[in-house]
């Protein structure tokens, strides 16, 4: 989810895979993985390869549209009645297109040809996201989400042979690394765009603060902690100017930090393998936690999502197919083979970290993951997240304080849910994080 955002024109390329030039069907499955990456690879080369030896005369065309471009997209094509059959999109997308009547409730196909059993080794958030009290209506491929990279020869040179797991043991190795190496302990990034967002949420949610309560000391906390980061010097002031993610690779890469906040993702993007064997020390460190009590952060999940988006009764079964074999016969091969992200699937997820060591730490805190869009009032969480960054933006810049800044956010937020709503997903959301800390804090 929260990958490099494609900046290249809107791009329509239909790639034919089928054994028969005159299909009576065509799907359009329509998606943001560039033609040459990963995802789309197997979709090319083993999913729809599989889909025809059992309908031969289906053709399956792969349409390719921008990250930049995607959701907007969507909509426009909900609107003119123009839908392509099946999609594959980020998952904070997934709740305001059930809203908006996009996907089709698969929840019967689902039962039917998976299971309860397989439904319910989904990780609670996954299931949260894609489903409602009536139905089922995307099932979520694959996840990710933030932990710590470090560089093991620098913490050792200040004295430090395990990884920080608290936030105070964070900003001592920080001061450590600056007092000692001259460079910056830690690069975050603090955009002001959901990605901002997506990286402040695991301070924020560890520390008890919620989405729609920035106005309380549990979320000030969270805020003071990480622009006394970048106050002391342990972060450079440039993490509210970076585009994407992968620049904090870069710093990391080049040595000009000693570690980074950062996903998953990294290992097929920056960070592979002959990178890493030059580099020779880097480790990844689960995020840290406000109290030592804590056994893991709490923290949002990434990840894409895929679902039907056509109405058509023989397309949807044909849609249906490609998502039951993706998900029943070739999940373990996509896994092992074509991503670099982790399952959704607790069951899955023991297999991959055993044969992913470096994706262990990922796997084992995706216990404790929230999807954003539940945790920030559903459609309404785009306009939440913008406000979150804005504020992170100014109490960073030190144009406002942490309070102030969260105060002003607050206020905005709050005016975003008309009479009771506001009053009624504050609980809903106060009462999921409470759960989900208490499972954190337990031995």
């Amino acid at each position: 989810m929260l990958k490099k955002t494609l900046v290249w024109l809107v791009l329509f390329l239909p790639l034919v895979v089928g054994t028969s030039v005159f299909a009576g069907t065509t799907l359009t499955f329509q998606s943001y993985s560039n033609p040459n990456e990963q995802v789309a690879q197997f979709i090319q080369k083993v999913l729809v390869p599989e889909f025809n030896k059992k309908y031969p005369d289906v053709e399956v065309n792969y349409v390719y549209i921008p990250f930049a471009e995607y959701m907007s997209t969507i909509l426009q094509q909900a609107v003119s009645n123009t839908l392509p059959d099946l999609v594959y999109l980020d998952n904070p997308w997934v709740p305001q297109l059930i809203e908006a009547d996009i996907f089709q409730n698969i929840k019967e196909q689902v039962m039917q040809d998976l299971g309860n059993d397989f439904w319910m080794d989904f990780f609670s958030g996954h299931r949260l996201l894609t489903s409602t009290d009536e139905g089922i209506y995307a099932l979520q491929i694959h996840t990710n989400n933030l932990a710590i990279f470090y560089r093991e020869n620098m913490l050792q040179k200040v004295g430090v042979d395990q990884p920080p797991r608290t936030w105070a043991e964070f900003a001592e190795v920080c001061k450590k690394i600056k007092e000692n190496l001259g460079i910056y302990g830690i690069i975050f990034y603090a955009g002001a765009d959901e990605a901002g967002t997506w990286q402040f949420e695991p301070f924020l949610w560890s520390n008890g603060g919620s989405l729609l309560e920035l106005d309380q000391k549990e979320a000030i906390e969270a805020l003071e902690f990480v622009t006394g980061l970048v106050k002391e010097g342990y972060a450079p002031r440039d993490v509210v100017n970076l585009k994407d993610q992968g620049d904090e690779t870069i710093w990391f890469m080049n040595a000009q930090v000693a570690m980074m906040v950062n996903g998953n993702w990294e290992f097929g993007w920056h960070l592979l393998p002959d990178v890493l064997e030059k580099m020779g020390d880097v480790k990844v460190a689960p995020f840290p936690v406000p109290d030592a009590g804590m056994r893991s952060a709490v923290l949002p999940f990434g990840g894409e999502c895929t679902g039907i988006t056509t109405a058509d009764a023989e397309k949807v079964k044909y849609s249906w197919e490609l998502i039951r074999i993706w998900f029943k016969e070739k999940l373990d091969e996509y896994y092992a083979n074509w991503t670099g992200h982790i399952p959704t699937l607790a069951s899955y997820s023991t297999k991959i970290a055993a044969m992913k060591p470096e994706f262990e730490v990922f796997i084992k805190q995706a216990e404790f993951a929230l999807p954003r869009p539940p945790m920030g009032g559903m459609g309404k969480y785009p306009d939440v997240s913008t406000e979150l960054a804005l504020a992170l933006q100014k109490a960073l810049t030190g144009s406002q304080s942490p309070e102030e800044a969260f105060q002003g956010a607050a206020r905005n937020i709050k005016a975003l849910f008309p009479g009771q709503e506001y009053e009624e997903t504050k609980n809903f959301v106060r009462q999921t994080l409470m759960e989900v800390l208490e499972r954190a804090k337990e031995k």
